[in-house]
Formats: structure tokens, sequence, C-alpha cells
């Protein structure tokens, strides 16, 4: 007789249980979540003043004015969708 055989065989139960993100990770991910969402804008903006720079034509300044306001939409739906409820 084999030894998987014996009658002390018992079959083994995965013990499967919930693991739930630490506080540290879900704030470095709202974080970089913040970063991205607010450089998009900052950065469209910081090229059009740096194209009225380089040009000399005030027109540019319109997409600059753009970014900005795409700023301040970035930022309020940001705060409005944060969730600062830690259980």
């Amino acid at each position: 007789m084999s030894a998987v055989a014996t009658s002390e065989y018992a079959p083994a139960h995965a013990e499967l249980h919930l693991v739930t993100p630490s506080a540290a990770s879900l704030a470095e991910k709202e974080m970089y979540r913040w970063m991205l969402w607010l450089g998009i804008p900052s950065l469209v903006a910081a090229l059009f003043v740096g194209a009225v720079f380089a040009t000399g034509s005030i027109w540019w300044i319109g997409g600059a004015l753009t970014g900005v306001i795409g700023l301040i939409s970035v930022v309020i739906w940001l705060a409005m969708s944060t969730c600062t409820n830690q259980n």
C-alpha cells in the first residue's frame, strides 16, 4: 500500500480570505491620480505660454487660457471624486 492511500490522509482545504489594501497604498494611488490629472492641463498651459514667448504672437495665449480652465475643471472633479473616508 502506498503512503498516500493510508487512512490518515485528509484532503487539504484552501483558506480564502479577503486582503484589503493598506491606507498607505490607497493614499499613494490617490496621489498618483492627482499628479497625473493635474499635470496634463498644466503641461498644456505651459507649452502654450512657451509658444507665446517663442513666437511673439499673442494668439497662443488662448491655448494657455484653455489649459487653465481645464486645470480648474479637473481640480473640481478630483475634489468631488476623492474618497476621504477610511474604514
